[in-house]
């Protein structure tokens, strides 16, 4: 960074994770902040007034959009998982990309009012998904030190079988996690905690049988509730992988409809156990969703393309709900610098899936 134009004058960015709270609502007002790890009580609904006057409990759980995703894999494979709960529906979805021969396995279902068993307490959790011919379950052990992920998927005339396994370490030696709890206006606000993390596991698909632990062997969590607008949009683009440092690297990078991004944003730098805050960011797709995006601060810090690969959208037209999704796989190129300038990741070969998301529910 040193010997750019006006590069020493300007003032660094600065951003710090405190200490978390017990939980994010207190005395029914959420404790809005960045955190250096996940509040133990996620109660969404105990805030009073979200609409200026009040509201039964079940009407706010209706407005609260919730879901737990994953991104993980190592150089040949990707898997995304997500359970997604929009209240007035319900999306459970497994994908797995073998980029080397360009196979894709998958089950994904639209689901009305479902409901997975997403609840208030991250530890101890166990939602998912289960019917005649398809599986998706999470079960997270924070205080044990491990996240577990476990789909699979029955021969259909939709589908090959599949079957995975994959067991992510949580611990203070090899992660980082970020949480925050951050402003959408009222007494309105979204909580998210996300964490890179090892991951070893297996994967069984065609005959063939995958071991995953090798050190390229990683994925992100991605814990998510809030009270959106009705009509809810943002940009988003998260990817991994061992940098030519042969560090483990990964990074979240959002633009969405929070207050004042510059203090309250989830963007964050991974690089083994440490995380780096980073500034609001902007994403530009000069040519659409297919061809390359180009994400980047104003700071001088982030400075990214991300090129799919694969397509990952969804699209639906209803009287009172709307989708229109874009979620491609695929590599990233660039740079991300920590806000000291004493880090510097090269993005050559991390791989991920970046959301361009409209959402009417």
């Amino acid at each position: 960074m040193a010997g750019e134009p006006g590069q020493q004058d300007r003032p660094r960015y600065s951003r710090t994770l405190a200490d978390p709270p017990r939980s994010v609502v207190l005395d029914g007002e959420f404790i809005l902040g960045c955190f250096n790890a996940p509040p133990e009580l996620a109660n969404m609904l105990d805030v009073r007034n979200p609409y200026h006057y009040p509201v039964p409990r079940w009407v706010k759980d209706f407005r609260c959009k919730e879901w737990k995703a994953f991104q993980f894999g190592d150089k040949r494979w990707f898997f995304f998982t997500a359970l997604y709960e929009a209240k007035s529906f319900g999306l459970t979805q497994f994908t797995a990309w073998d980029r080397e021969k360009g196979r894709c396995y998958e089950t994904k279902r639209l689901i009305p009012f479902a409901s997975f068993g997403i609840g208030d307490r991250l530890d101890g959790e166990r939602p998912g998904y289960r019917d005649r011919r398809s599986a998706v379950r999470y079960s997270f052990d924070l205080t044990g030190g491990s996240i577990l992920v476990e789909a699979s998927r029955a021969k259909s005339a939709w589908g090959k079988p599949f079957s995975g396994s994959f067991s992510f370490a949580y611990n203070a030696r090899q992660t980082a996690p970020s949480s925050v709890c951050l402003p959408l206006g009222l007494n309105r606000a979204m909580y998210s905690t996300k964490v890179l993390m090892p991951m070893q596991g297996w994967f069984e698909a065609d005959g063939e049988r995958f071991e995953f632990g090798s050190p390229d062997a990683m994925g992100i969590l991605d814990d998510h509730k809030g009270f959106y607008p009705y009509a809810m949009r943002y940009d988003w683009v998260t990817g991994y992988g061992q940098d030519s440092k042969g560090r483990r690297v990964g990074f979240n990078l959002t633009d969405n409809q929070v207050r004042d991004p510059s203090a309250y944003n989830e963007n964050v730098l991974w690089i083994n156990s440490r995380v780096f805050p980073l500034p609001p960011i902007k994403v530009t797709r000069p040519n659409g969703p297919e061809k390359p995006w180009h994400i980047q601060d104003t700071e001088g810090l982030v400075d990214l393309t991300f090129k799919p690969e694969r397509k990952n959208d969804m699209k639906l037209n209803l009287l009172l709900a709307a989708i229109d999704y874009h979620g491609p796989f695929g590599s990233f190129e660039g740079t991300l610098r920590s806000a000291d300038g004493a880090e510097k990741v090269d993005a050559q070969g991390l791989f991920g899936m970046g959301e361009e998301k409209y959402l009417r529910a």
